[in-house]
């Protein structure tokens, strides 16, 4: 009982000199790369971020997010073709973290994201291009995997706002990604 106790008490002082070096590093920046899909119409769209962000104290974090669309959906037949996909995406969130192991947390997040959609279409040599912005709260969970003080992998799941006009035939969007952090 006193060893599992001692090994206890040495597990959490490594923990917290993990985490009190985050917090003696506030500055993050990163780069992630999402997998964001429309349930409905099965649409997959490939999206490359660049993440800042600011550790406030050993839990909270504020987060900036800047996407650019590398992936798109294309659809054709004999006489139409189509191309849709997403131009840029930013976020701004807030994330709340807690220790799980040493090197390992998970968080929560919630904010605000903003996504503008192109669609490209070809319709028997005519060409028709039109945009749309979808604007709202984006919230979800992940976790960070930190493999030296300054460096760590993140996984998450998030929920994007929906696209559409009304309330019932909005399409849902979520978003799967993973991205690497730098500390300094």
């Amino acid at each position: 009982m006193l060893n599992k106790i001692a090994v206890a008490i040495m597990a959490l002082g490594c923990s917290a000199a993990v985490f009190s070096a985050q917090a003696e590093q506030p500055y993050y920046f990163g780069a992630q790369y999402s997998q964001q899909s429309v349930d409905d119409l099965s649409w997959d769209f490939g999206v490359l971020s660049a993440v800042a962000g600011y550790q406030l104290n050993d839990v909270f974090a504020i987060e900036g997010r800047l996407g650019l669309g590398i992936q798109d959906e294309e659809y054709s037949d004999a006489f139409t073709s189509a191309k849709i996909g997403i131009d840029h995406s930013y976020s701004l969130l807030g994330k709340a973290s807690w220790p799980v192991l040493e090197t390992l947390s998970v968080y929560g997040m919630a904010g605000f994201n903003k996504t503008k959609y192109d669609f490209k279409m070809n319709d028997e040599g005519d060409t028709l291009r039109d945009s749309h912005s979808e604007d709202g709260l984006i919230y979800g969970a992940g976790a960070e995997l930190r493999f030296t003080p300054n460096l760590s992998f993140t996984f998450e799941y998030a929920v994007l706002p929906e696209i559409g006009d009304d309330d019932e035939d909005n399409l849902d969007v979520d978003s799967i990604s993973a991205g690497l952090n730098y500390r300094f």
